[in-house]
């Protein structure tokens, strides 16, 4: 696996396994990465070196790790699942906004 100086700094920093997580705020100021740098490299690395990389969105422990079983897996499976069905609901609200009216609604 060839990595970008940039991809290899996020890799080292996630930690394995979902004890642990980091924030991608937490990345960048430990790295010094923006976080768009670090945005794109966690998508660099899930989609093109296969890196099982998840998130725990809800709870107190939230944050990014690579998962290291089906159990870990299905926390980020499900996170992502949860947050495409939230932005389908809204591109369906601002599909049918009414453009003229919607000042007028009490």
């Amino acid at each position: 696996m060839t990595l970008s100086m940039t991809e290899f700094k996020v890799l080292n920093m996630l930690p394995r396994g979902a004890g642990y997580p980091m924030t991608i705020p937490n990345i960048c100021k430990v790295t010094g990465l923006k976080e768009r740098d670090v945005r794109e490299a966690i998508s660099i690395l899930i989609n093109q070196h296969g890196v099982p990389i998840v998130a725990n969105r809800s709870g107190h422990n939230t944050g990014m790790f690579i998962a290291t079983d089906e159990a870990e897996l299905n926390i980020g499976v499900t996170s992502f699942k949860n947050q495409v069905t939230t932005m389908n609901a809204r591109i369906r609200a601002i599909e049918q906004a009414d453009l003229n009216g919607w000042e007028r609604k009490p």
